[in-house]
């Protein structure tokens, strides 16, 4: 009976030990898998990051080079002026108030004077047209220059737009809304609302509209440059190039210049021009 009890306790004694060695062991191995995901997810962690910091790096670089690349990318300012002067005009002789002497136009303007752009200026009326008293038609190959300034509270919108370009006669009876209306052959659009500068011509039937920056101009002062040779025509504004294409059917054709403002100048906005010069080239 003794034997036997203790036969028994040795075998439950051994029971223990293995158990405890099949714990330890299990435990252990626990451990490890437990250690080798912490150690796989820092290694993950840490390669990402380096990865994430090269890529940041690279990124960072190609966006330095970008920039860069897009300061240096100046357009040349190609314009010439012609040297065969036809007219020239900065209303200096003209009284303050009145309507400029060598101009017409289908309404009203005033010259006036404004502290932030010196000289005088003729400030245009809404809904209103203006061409040369001048009768003599423009040549085939010329340049057209001159000075828009602009006044407004803040909002260049309220300006609305203004426009100008190349008619087949000088009467300025109506309003000349377009290039396909009162004899218009050529229109350039500087339409403020929209920012966008929109050139059409009913001679072939042109059509393009570009982006401006015009919220830039609700004080300013533009400067406008015009190339024609033939058929062909460049438009300048601020040395920035928005047409160069043909724009006349025919050559020789008769051309006038005008200038057309819109339909309506909000909140007291004022749009004046001056500095004119047209040269044969």
């Amino acid at each position: 009976m003794k034997k036997s009890f203790l036969s028994l306790s040795l075998l439950f004694a051994a029971s223990c030990m293995l158990v405890n060695q099949a714990q330890a062991q299990l435990l252990k191995r626990l451990k490890d898998k437990v250690s080798d995901k912490i150690e796989n997810k820092v290694d993950k962690a840490l390669d990402g990051d380096i990865s994430s910091k090269t890529t940041n790096g690279a990124d960072n670089a190609q966006t330095t080079i970008n920039q860069k690349a897009l300061a240096s990318a100046e357009l040349p300012y190609t314009f010439v002026q012609g040297t065969d002067s036809i007219y020239f005009d900065d209303f200096a002789a003209d009284i303050t108030g009145e309507m400029a002497s060598h101009w017409k136009s289908s309404g009203s303007g005033s010259i006036g004077t404004v502290s932030t752009f010196p000289g005088k200026w003729l400030f245009l009326k809404e809904f209103t047209s203006y061409k040369l008293k001048n009768d003599q038609p423009l040549p085939e190959d010329f340049t057209v220059e001159f000075d828009i300034i602009t006044l407004s509270k803040g909002e260049a919108r309220d300006l609305n737009s203004i426009s100008f370009g190349f008619a087949h006669n000088n009467a300025i009876s109506n309003y000349i809304g377009d290039a396909y209306n009162e004899g218009a052959i050529t229109q350039t659009e500087i339409h403020y609302w929209n920012k966008e500068i929109i050139n059409s011509s009913s001679d072939n039937k042109k059509y393009n509209t570009i982006k401006f920056p015009l919220e830039g101009y609700a004080i300013g002062k533009m400067h406008v440059a015009v190339t024609v040779k033939k058929l062909h025509m460049q438009v300048y504004l601020d040395k920035e190039k928005v047409l160069d294409t043909d724009m006349f059917a025919s050559n020789p054709e008769t051309k006038y210049f005008y200038i057309s403002t819109s339909t309506n100048l909000d909140n007291g906005a004022r749009i004046g021009v001056g500095n004119f010069k047209i040269a044969g080239l």
